[in-house]
């Protein structure tokens, strides 16, 4: 089978420490998230609004290329295995597409927080876009590594 080449089994190998790498940027992300309280209280905090800022930026940043590679070294190949996992693929590369465009929300969500005029407001909107965002990255990431375990 072409996918159990050794340069494969590398690719996988670093998709699969990408996918533990994920996980605890939002784990952290998460708890910054829950730390996060809106108003007057932020200003007590600014530690834990950096937190936001940082952890969901590395997201931003490591996300998108965690994608395309994923994509191109697994899976591509795998798609050719069985069609079963042809539309599993599919479906994955569907989801990274709307993870993608709803990470785009909440970095912009994150960029408004640097300039809001109502922090409540604002605050509030960071925290459900970023928790629903970290929550469903989580899932998806957790699905490729159930339903692929037999290649990561």
């Amino acid at each position: 089978m072409a996918t159990l080449t050794p340069a494969f089994r590398a690719d996988s190998e670093r998709i699969h420490k990408e996918h533990q790498i994920l996980g605890q940027l939002l784990t952290r992300l998460e708890s910054a998230l829950d730390h996060l309280v809106c108003y007057s209280e932020v200003y007590a905090n600014l530690a834990t609004a950096d937190d936001v800022r940082r952890y969901g930026r590395q997201l931003a940043e490591q996300f998108p290329g965690h994608c395309r590679r994923e994509e191109a070294a697994l899976l591509d190949p795998i798609a050719e295995v069985s069609p079963e996992l042809g539309k599993f693929c599919k479906q994955m590369r569907n989801e990274h597409q709307d993870l993608l465009v709803r990470l785009a929300t909440f970095s912009s969500a994150l960029d408004a927080f640097d300039k809001a005029e109502d922090l409540y407001e604002t605050v509030c909107r960071l925290k459900d876009v970023g928790k629903e965002l970290t929550g469903d990255v989580r899932r998806h990431v957790e699905t490729e590594e159930h339903e692929l375990s037999g290649f990561l």
